[in-house]
């Protein structure tokens, strides 16, 4: 999900101003989350002390559960975070709210990681370090529900796209549709153009759809996913000396089962649908 745009002088200095929310008090506070792991077992240099600062993009439900810093409380990334902080030894957690691009360009500073569903790219990684998996991603398709689309006839189709995502490279690059993709600032707006038909079909990561469209009631489907072997990642900023700490404790809470304790308790709920249910489509 590389973003292809660039930001101006202006931009910069209005980032200056992004959606933060401290969890208040010595002691430590986690929103909702009830971290288990050992205190201290790692350790990070973090911009803030006693302060994990962690970027993202809201909304993003079952993943952060909120829409803005400060009413955003637990989901499965917010728990990751606040793990994270708490196997450091740290008290507080700050949430930086970007919009997709600022967040996926490398232009953002002040942050120690930064998770928001995304995945590792060769691409990325000349701007981030990544952790290891902590989720795997496959793309998913959403239609109305009941809608003519197949794998067979999907490239006919009008597709949206997440800007900048690794979904929209995907889209344009291996599927290569017979109709441009339509291309969306986020989940939400991709979600808004399916339901008045300005798309026949939006393509994102399988759990991001199913989470976007759990809400519609029905009226929106995720039909159909390609096999990606992607994976879902935590981010820290280039060089950081925090990055063999953040792959180590993901790497533990894989082991020790938080991330799938973290998985059935916000995701699978959220979802609506085993992803694992969600048919495989051939590249056609």
């Amino acid at each position: 999900m590389i973003s292809k745009r660039t930001f101006a002088a202006a931009f910069l200095a209005a980032f200056t101003l992004p959606g933060l929310a401290l969890a208040d008090g010595d002691a430590p506070n986690f929103g909702n989350c009830a971290p288990t792991g050992e205190v201290g077992s790692i350790s990070l240099a973090t911009v803030e002390a006693d302060t994990l600062i962690v970027a993202t993009v809201l909304p993003n439900p079952g993943w952060w559960n909120g829409t803005s810093p400060e009413e955003t409380k637990d989901g499965f990334e917010y728990c990751l975070a606040a793990e994270i902080a708490h196997r450091a030894g740290l008290k507080h957690m700050k949430l930086m709210n970007l919009a997709w691009d600022q967040f996926i360009s490398g232009a953002a500073t002040g942050y120690d990681i930064a998770m928001a569903s995304a995945s590792a790219t060769d691409k990325r990684r000349e701007v981030f370090d990544f952790s290891q998996n902590y989720f795997a991603a496959n793309l998913g398709v959403a239609v109305k529900t009941g809608a003519d689309v197949t794998a067979a006839n999907l490239k006919d189709k009008r597709i949206g796209v997440m800007l900048g995502s690794l979904g929209a490279d995907w889209v344009i690059n291996t599927l290569k549709p017979n109709v441009a993709a339509s291309q969306y600032h986020g989940v939400p707006e991709m979600v808004a153009a399916l339901m008045a038909d300005q798309v026949d079909a939006i393509m994102n990561d399988t759990a991001i759809l199913l989470t976007a469209t759990a809400g519609t009631k029905g009226a929106l489907d995720v039909v159909g996913q390609f096999e990606t072997k992607w994976g879902v990642n935590v981010i820290t900023p280039k060089g950081s000396a925090n990055t063999p700490a953040v792959d180590k404790v993901v790497g533990a809470m894989a082991a020790d089962g938080t991330l799938k304790t973290l998985s059935a308790t916000y995701l699978t709920s959220a979802f609506g649908k085993d992803p694992n249910a969600v048919a495989i489509w051939p590249l056609n």
